[in-house]
């Protein structure tokens, strides 16, 4: 067992004198690093995805002195669409209202229009005679 000890002193043992410990160097004291500056900004996006009905928006506003004001609006599964508008200050905190408008609803019958659609896509698709099916099985 000791030989082995030895052996590994003598293996690593140069690796601790062959490599220092890197001294890192803090931030100097004497300069001022200020990362709360107010500053102003204005951000907007939007995102219309129709393929996965992903329709989404937001801008807000920011006058540099922790006010900032903004709103986003989504619209939901359902088709409705939710929009919350929002202020954020140092006396009221944040707040923020929250609407939602109803997807929009379709007047009249359209059942009989669209089950001409389907059939005739249906037929289109598959225009073979489905009991033709049954002398296989």
């Amino acid at each position: 067992m000791a030989t082995k000890l030895i052996m590994f002193a003598a293996l690593f043992g140069h690796l601790a004198f062959a490599y220092p410990p890197i001294e890192y160097k803090s931030y100097d004291a004497d300069h001022h690093y200020d990362h709360a500056a107010p500053k102003p900004y204005h951000f907007e996006y939007g995102v219309k995805d129709l393929h996965t009905h992903d329709i989404k928006s937001q801008h807000e506003l920011s006058d540099g002195h922790g006010n900032v004001k903004g709103s986003y609006r989504l619209v939901e599964p359902d088709g409705s669409t939710r929009v919350v508008e929002y202020t954020a200050d140092h006396e009221h905190g944040f707040n923020a209202v929250v609407k939602k408008i109803d997807a929009p609803h379709y007047q009249g019958d359209y059942s009989a229009q669209t089950a001409d659609y389907h059939q005739q896509h249906h037929e289109l698709l598959h225009p073979y005679d489905h009991s033709t099916y049954d002398k296989f099985y």
